[in-house]
């Protein structure tokens, strides 16, 4: 039995209730919420669970200028540390996600930066915060800026990490730590079935993720005027409900909408004309500078395969560390692989969806800045993804699955970030790399030497369960009534809590 502790917690919860009852769970080991800042729908669980709680809305502290007094500031070694000058570089970088017309100014988003930090800072500091724990990475500048203060101030922190093929979940300590070993966990002999059948595909080529097939179905059924409509009634009730004095929904919503939110940031009319016109000039903007390859041609290049990842997105930033820059990766890929080897770069094509907000993420001059690099190309959005992977000398990735593709057809894969399979054979930590020609010598890996060392990780650290409502769904589509065997959401939260409190005892020893 762990021992009883007496913690007091910073709480970031994702959007699935279940992360409610998780809080009771910790309190059950002496973990203690004491700040909330998560999701809308545990909102008011918080405050009626946890009455001496500090429990924040998103919209409130990413939204609203707030009107807080302020005790606790940080002293100039915090401030000019690499750290802290990281966090609100990938502070800037995270507003993208709330600028819905590219109006979010970069003065304005300076104020935001340090309206949030003074205000959590001070909070952190005055609540006395033994230990953070958020359900998953934080992807809201609010909870990334807490996390990363507590990081700084050597407050421990813990997120889980989702597994991308079945539904697992591992511990892991801070952002760019590795998984924390578990012991009782529940039966993932299903899960390790699932698995095995998901690579074992791989024998025969690379499949299509479901993910990728139901986003190529919603793009082909967007239409523009159904979706402006159901924009422009949403701002039509908003500004009914502003002019009867009646109160916003519970839901967050943190968009920004206005070059001065604090004034005013109701939702604009133009708003779906504005969007429209920056997704065009995004998707127009791509094929300037890309070249169309014949896959199978043998005069093709040496070359090495990055695909970008979608933005903005978790995946990137925080999972990708300190590479959460798809342009630093690139720039130091192309350092790392020899001058006559190609790097051929291409777009996800989710980038360009009228259902996702990728406008939001990517500038159309990017591509420019990226096809003027030494033997660097922009590839075709035509050519696929697979037989890239399969030619390429290796995939370099910041979390994508590609590289775990490369892994199984027997080349290497290279990760910048650290996805659940970072620890996987055949998957090699950019930061670890050996030189360009030991790592095309090293022996490759085959389908069963990867399955066997999947099978240790979902063994030795995975947890059966499910972090957000999105994955929810997406697992149920994937599964369908196997999921009452895959997922027991009693058996998560008192696991991941046994696992958070026995770290934390360790750690006190």
């Amino acid at each position: 039995m762990t021992k009883t502790l007496s913690k007091r917690v910073f709480y970031i919860p994702a959007s699935r209730t279940v992360w409610g009852d998780f809080a009771l769970e910790m309190a059950s080991h002496g973990l203690v919420p004491t700040i909330w800042l998560g999701d809308w729908r545990n909102h008011r669980f918080g405050t009626e669970n946890f009455p001496d709680c500090a429990v924040l809305g998103l919209k409130e502290v990413q939204a609203t200028l707030p009107t807080f007094p302020v005790v606790n500031v940080p002293d100039a070694t915090f401030l000019l540390s690499r750290e802290f000058l990281q966090l609100k570089a990938q502070s800037m970088k995270l507003m993208d996600r709330q600028d819905e017309t590219r109006s979010y100014g970069r003065l304005e988003r300076d104020a935001y930066f340090y309206a949030i930090v003074t205000r959590l800072y001070s909070l952190i500091v005055d609540k006395r915060i033994d230990v953070l724990v958020a359900s998953e990475a934080p992807h809201h500048v609010a909870q990334l800026i807490a996390y990363r203060l507590c990081e700084m101030l050597g407050i421990p922190t813990y997120h889980l990490v989702n597994n991308t093929y079945v539904p697992l979940v591992q511990v892991h300590r801070e952002i760019i730590g590795r998984p924390i070993a578990v012991s009782r966990k529940g039966d993932v002999s299903s899960h390790v079935t699932h698995l095995t059948a998901a690579l074992d595909a791989y024998r025969t080529g690379i499949p299509v993720p479901l993910y990728m097939a139901n986003q190529a179905k919603r793009d082909r059924a967007w239409m523009f005027l159904p979706w402006a409509a159901k924009y422009w009634r949403a701002a039509a009730s908003q500004r009914l409900r502003l002019m009867t004095g009646k109160s916003e929904p519970l839901r967050d919503d943190v968009q920004i909408r206005s070059r001065f939110p604090y004034r005013s940031n109701t939702r604009r009319f133009s708003a779906p004309v504005i969007i429209e016109r920056l997704r065009r000039a995004l998707e127009r903007e791509y094929p300037r500078h890309t070249v169309t390859v014949d896959i199978d041609s043998a005069d093709i290049p040496r070359f090495v395969y990055f695909p970008l990842p979608f933005e903005p997105e978790r995946t990137s930033l925080p999972d990708g560390g300190d590479f959460y820059e798809a342009m630093d990766a690139l720039l130091a890929l192309r350092e790392y692989v020899p001058d006559d080897v190609h790097i051929f770069v291409k777009e996800h094509p989710t980038q360009f969806s009228r259902t996702l907000p990728g406008y939001k993420a990517r500038s159309p001059l990017l591509y420019s800045v990226m096809s003027r690099l030494p033997n660097t190309r922009l590839i075709d959005i035509a050519v696929p993804s697979s037989a890239l992977v399969q030619r390429a000398e290796f995939t370099a990735v910041i979390t994508g699955t590609a590289a775990l593709e490369s892994a199984l057809i027997g080349k290497p894969g290279v990760v910048f970030g650290t996805p659940w399979f970072a620890e996987i054979s055949g998957i090699h930590r950019f930061d670890e790399l050996p030189k360009f020609s030991a790592l095309l010598a090293a022996p490759h890996q085959s389908v069963d030497d990867i399955i066997r060392a999947a099978t240790v990780t979902v063994e030795h650290h995975s947890i059966p369960g499910v972090i957000s409502v999105e994955q929810m769904t997406y697992f149920e589509q994937k599964f369908g009534d196997a999921m009452a065997g895959l997922v027991d959401d009693g058996v998560m939260i008192r696991t991941v809590a046994n696992v958070i409190a026995a770290d934390l005892v360790s750690r006190n020893n």
